[in-house]
Parts: C-alpha cells; structure tokens; sequence
C-alpha cells in the first residue's frame, strides 16, 4: 500500500513539472550551438526528458498503444527516410537527429505526463501564465515597434531575427519571443477554447470572458490572418456549440453543411477552393496572390516527386517569384518535403485522435475538456493552411496532438461524474459519489452502491413459497 501512494505521489509531481518547464521553454527565443548543434530553451527539455517519455510510453505508463501513437511514430520515420533519400546520410544526420527529436519527444511527453484532467488544466493553465507574461510586451512591441525581450536575451545569447513589416492596421505586428509575428499568434491561439472550456470550467462567465480576452489580445498583436483565422474558426464552433447544445446531431449537421458548401463553390465559381479561401482569408491581396501563386507552383514539384518529396531543396518557380521563398502553408510543405505518404501519416493521426475521442462516451468536465481540445485542434490545423510552422511551433502542435490522448483510458471518476462499477454478481451499477470509491468503511458495512445493487435485486427475485408444514399426529 505503501508503495502505491508513493508511485502516485511522483507521477503527479513530476508531469506537472515537465510541462511547466516545456511550456515556457516554448517561449524562450535565445540559442547556441553545442558540439556542432544548434540547441534552444524547447531543445534543451526535450533532450533531458527524452528517455523517460519515450520509456513511459513504451512500459504502459502512457496507457496502451494505440493508433495515432504508431501513426505518428510512422511519418518521423517516413519524413527522415525522405530527407535522406533526398540528401543522403552524410549531408542531414544532424538534421534528421533533430527532426526526430522535435517529433516523437513532445509527443511522447504529452501521451506520458498527462494522464488525467488535473495534469490536463495544469497544462493549460501554464499556457496562459506564459500567454500572460508575453502580452504586455506584444502590446508594447505593437504600439513602439520595439522588441524589449530579444533585445534583453539578445545581449547574453543569440535570439531569433528581428523582422519588420509595413504597418497593418495602423498598428505593428508584435514578434515578442517567437521567430516570426505570425508564429506568436499561431503559438498563442490555441489557448481561445482551452481556456474557455478547461480552466472556465465551472466558473463564472465574467472568468471566461476574461481568460479569452487575455488569449484575444495576444492574437491581435501579432496582426496574423493565419492566427486571427484561427480565433474566429474556434469561436464559430463555440457558437454552434451553444447555440445548437439541445441538437443531439449538430456536428453531423455543420460538417454536412461544410461539405455541401465546399461542392457548391468548387462547381459554381471559376476558382479552385483553396483559391477562394487565400482571397477572403487574408488581411491583404498581395498575400492572397503571394499564397495561391506558391500554391500552384509548388503542387507542380509534388506532382513530380509524390513519393519522397523534394527534401529540402528549393521548389521551382519562375525567377520573377524567387523573392518569395517560402511557403505559407503547413500541410503543403509537408506534402512537397515528404510527398504524399508523409501527408498521409500525419493527416491520419490528426484525423484518428478525432475519430477516437468522439467515440468516447463522456459528461461533465471530461466532455468540456474534450470538446476544448477539439475546437483547439480545429482551429491550428485549418489556420496551418495559411502559415508554415517551424521551431517550437511545430513542437507545440506535436505536442498538441498527444496532449489529449489520456482522455481515452480515463472514466468518470476522475471529475466527480458517475461511473460504472461492476457489483458482486458482475453487473454494473452507477456510482452517484463525489468521494473516492477506495475509502476506507467500518468492517463489515456495505456502501452505498453496493446496498443499492442488493436492494435491487432481491427486489426483483421471484419470492419462493415456503414449504408446507406438516403436522405429526399423535
């Protein structure tokens, strides 16, 4: 008995460790080469907790293995096998080292350390503690143009370059921590439905209001259409939410709608979809074109190359674009360095954590938890059509990605609902306690359930008729 508190006690001082430290690390924006490798604050934790993550998964701490697990295993392996078959073994084994590195561990972070809602609402509750902390100097860096955080790590270690862009707004686009401004907002938006569902749970609509406001800010510093895009999908799906809560089949409903749309505009309009998308989701039209040129020109190398992709190599375009060299698309760059199996893998985890979670029978802050979760994941994976992610972004989605799979393995008991217990004849029966079901009771007392359960079925027996008495005569 002894021993068992004792394992309890560690794992929950422990993971609420590694994602404060992981956390914030996110948000540091100095690095250094070491041994020939360039190291960073994100970069620094995921080594030190490699082995214990990977561990924890591998001995049944993270609970069993499941499909998203080895979907995601599966595109590390497939992207490093592009990369080499792209560039060899010589030219990219550091790179590939990290790659994996900055794939797997914050995955397996996530799938180890958080295993139940407390670690859960830790995690997001440090997600808005460093949102917190970086949004008074992104309201600084908008209205001054100054960058006081790279500036400070900027005079002890290497940081992150300085960018500067055209006023937008009449406002200038907040970097703070993060290596280009529409990676803070990207990095920050996520936290719109997590707080609102997670930390909101049970409280006021004046704290919802304010944990979302905090989030909002930040979002609008960084002056983004990929990250404001983001806040507005989440809050859409909040407002459907609410607004369609006694509509048992309402994501069945939206996601046909969405469906009927999609194939209304592909057959009505002389542009393609994405096409319509980049024109009206997007601050300026220098970046739509910028975005639907890049499109065009860069499916004409995946076309070319559908299997391992083009690597790292630059992609083909005509010299009046070579200005532009980068892509602002997520799943398009993973797709042209990767080709399609590497979308593939990574798509389908994505879609298997949805899959899966939605199937998971759940009420109470559980179903709140999940259904923030979801919202979150929504909005960084569409908002990704309109921004590459890159550095502790990416880590963060990796680690987004796995941060939820716990819900899974969890029952009702661990927010106070009622579960299902089996009773003594091997049925179940609901359990309408908030106290633990391990607590200890006056020898030979049943609990509440359990007399609930005998109660019941004694009540449904069929009586036996006692047997006729006879009478001995004298």
């Amino acid at each position: 008995m002894t021993v068992r508190v004792a394992t309890q006690t560690d794992t929950r001082t422990t993971g609420p460790l590694v994602l404060m430290l992981l956390l914030v690390s996110f948000a540091m924006p100095f690095y250094f080469q070491f041994l020939g490798l360039r190291l960073s604050g994100y970069r620094l934790i995921l080594l030190v907790f490699m082995i214990p993550a990977v561990l924890g998964w591998l001995t049944g701490k993270a609970g069993k293995i499941r499909s998203i697990d080895l979907l995601v295993v599966a595109f590390a392996f497939w992207a490093s096998l592009s990369f080499l078959v792209n560039h060899g073994v010589v030219e990219l084994w550091q790179f590939v080292g990290i790659f994996m590195i900055e794939t797997l561990v914050p995955y397996f972070i996530a799938r180890t350390y958080i295993r139940s809602l407390a670690a859960f609402r830790y995690f997001v509750k440090w997600f808005l503690i460093v949102i917190l902390i970086l949004l008074p100097f992104a309201i600084f860096e908008t209205v001054t143009g100054k960058t006081p955080l790279l500036d400070i790590f900027g005079k002890v270690l290497s940081v992150y370059q300085k960018w500067v862009f055209p006023p937008r707004l009449g406002l200038l686009r907040a970097q703070t921590t993060m290596p280009h401004p529409i990676l803070f907002g990207v990095f920050c938006a996520p936290a719109f439905a997590l707080c609102w569902y997670v930390l909101g749970w049970g409280k006021s609509l004046s704290s919802k209001l304010g944990y979302v406001s905090i989030v909002g800010g930040a979002v609008f510093c960084s002056l983004s259409s990929g990250a404001f895009l983001n806040v507005i999908i989440q809050g859409a799906l909040m407002g459907w939410n609410w607004t369609f809560r006694f509509v048992k089949s309402k994501w069945k409903i939206l996601l046909s709608g969405f469906g009927l749309l999609m194939l209304i505009a592909e057959i009505g309009s002389n542009r393609n979809v994405f096409e319509i998308f980049a024109t009206h989701m997007t601050l300026t039209p220098g970046t739509a074109w910028a975005r639907i040129n890049t499109f065009n020109f860069a499916t004409d190398d995946i076309m070319r190359n559908p299997i391992f992709g083009i690597g790292l190599h630059d992609w083909t375009r005509p010299a009046w674009m070579y200005l532009l060299n980068s892509v602002d698309n997520f799943w398009l760059v993973i797709t042209m360095r990767h080709g399609f199996p590497g979308l593939f893998l990574l798509l389908g985890s994505v879609i298997a954590i949805y899959t899966q979670l939605v199937r998971k029978p759940l009420t109470g802050a559980l179903a709140d938890a999940r259904l923030g979760y979801l919202i979150s994941l929504t909005g960084l994976c569409v908002s990704a059509v309109t921004v590459h992610l890159w550095d502790a972004t990416f880590c963060f989605l990796m680690f987004l990605l796995g941060a939820c799979v716990w819900i899974l393995d969890a029952d009702e008991t661990q927010d106070g609902e009622a579960s299902a217990l089996p009773d003594a004849d091997g049925q179940k029966t609901m359990r309408y306690t908030r106290f633990p079901k391990d607590l200890p009771r006056p020898e030979g007392q049943e609990d509440a359930p359990a007399q609930v359960a005998r109660v019941a079925r004694s009540s449904g027996r069929r009586r036996r008729a006692p047997p006729p008495r006879t009478v001995r005569a004298r």
